[in-house]
C-alpha cells in the first residue's frame, strides 16, 4: 500500500534511512569527531558560547584574523536528533584561509524537543550573534548559514523566517549553502524518522521550506552526494524550482558521486567545488 507518493513504508523508509546505505558510517563518525578535536587544538576558538539556558544552545566561534570580517554560521545534520557541533569543526578549514570567521551551532534535539524549538533555537543563535557581533569582531552586515541534512533544512528554514518579527533586519541573512537539504517535511512525517522526531501535520506547514518563500532574496547554493537516494535529489529539484520562479540567485553545485556523509565533508574541502562556491557567495558582496 501506497503510504507516500508511490513507495510504500518500507520503500519510503529506505529512502531516509542514509545510515543503512553507508557501511561503515560508525568509522565515518568517530572520524569527524577526531578531525575536528585536533582542528580545535590548532586554530583559536571560543567554545560553549551560550545563546540560551540549555547546555545544547551554545555555539563554537572561530574568529577571523582581520576585525570586520564575514561570518559563515554551520548547522549540523544528524535528522535534528543526533550529532553534535564538535562532530564538525573541521569544515571551518577553508574559511579561515581566507579571514572569514565561522560559528558552528548546538541545538536542543529530538525527542526532548519538537520542531518548533530546534527551529527556535537556530533562529536565536542567528539573531544572538548579530547581537554580539561588535564583541564577536565580525560584520553584522555579512552573515552567511550553512548546513547538512537536517541543518539543510534548518539553513532554509532561517533563510525563509520573517526576521524582522525577531527584531533583527529582514535582510540579517545575505546568502544560504543547504546540503542535502530536507525541503518538504511531509515524507519525514510518513517514515520511520517521525518516531523521534514527531513531526505533525502543522509542523510541516509551519517548518517545510517548500512552503515558505524567503521575503529577502538571498542567493542560495544546493547540493546533494551524486549516490544518494532518489528522494534527496527530488527534493532538492523542487526547491530549486521554487526559488528560481521566485527570481531568486539559486545554484546548484553538482556532485557526480559521493553519498550522503561525503557530501558535508565538500563544504571543508579547500580544493572542491562547494567550498569555492560558497566562497565565491561571501566575497562578491
Amino acid at each position: 500500500m501506497s503510504v507516500y507518493r508511490n513507495f510504500n513504508q518500507e520503500e519510503l523508509d529506505k529512502q531516509y534511512n542514509v545510515r543503512a546505505g553507508i557501511p561503515g558510517f560508525q568509522d565515518i563518525f568517530k572520524g569527524w569527531e577526531n578531525t575536528s578535536a585536533a582542528f580545535r587544538r590548532a586554530h583559536p576558538v571560543k567554545e560553549n558560547l551560550a545563546y540560551g539556558l540549555d547546555a545544547k544552545q551554545a555555539l563554537d566561534f572561530f574568529p577571523a584574523a582581520t576585525r570586520s570580517r564575514p561570518l559563515l554560521v554551520f548547522i549540523h545534520g544528524g535528522y535534528w536528533q543526533s550529532l553534535d557541533k564538535s562532530d564538525f569543526s573541521h569544515v571551518a578549514a577553508p574559511y579561515l584561509k581566507h579571514d572569514i570567521n565561522v560559528a558552528v551551532v548546538n541545538y536542543r534535539l529530538a525527542p526532548e524537543v519538537g520542531m518548533a524549538e530546534i527551529v527556535r533555537d537556530n533562529r536565536d543563535a542567528v539573531a544572538w550573534l548579530y547581537g554580539n557581533a561588535a564583541e564577536l569582531g565580525f560584520d553584522a552586515n555579512r552573515i552567511y548559514v550553512s548546513g547538512h541534512s537536517a541543518g539543510g533544512h534548518l539553513t532554509a528554514t532561517l533563510a525563509g523566517t520573517d526576521w524582522e518579527s525577531f527584531g533583527l533586519p529582514a535582510d540579517v541573512l545575505k546568502g544560504g549553502c543547504a546540503i542535502s537539504g530536507l525541503y518538504d517535511l511531509e515524507p519525514i512525517r510518513l517514515c520511520y524518522l517521525n518516531k523521534v522526531v514527531g513531526l505533525t501535520e502543522a509542523d510541516v506547514a509551519s517548518y517545510s521550506p517548500i512552503h515558505h518563500v524567503p521575503r529577502v532574496k538571498l542567493p542560495m547554493i544546493l547540493t546533494a552526494g551524486g549516490d544518494e537516494s532518489p528522494e534527496y535529489h527530488r527534493l532538492q529539484r523542487e526547491y530549486q524550482a521554487l526559488l528560481g520562479e521566485c527570481g531568486f540567485d539559486v545554484q546548484v553545485v553538482v556532485q557526480e558521486r559521493g553519498h550522503h556523509f561525503d557530501a558535508v565533508d565538500l563544504l571543508g574541502d579547500a580544493d572542491g567545488a562547494l567550498a569555492a562556491s560558497v566562497l565565491r557567495m561571501i566575497e562578491r558582496a
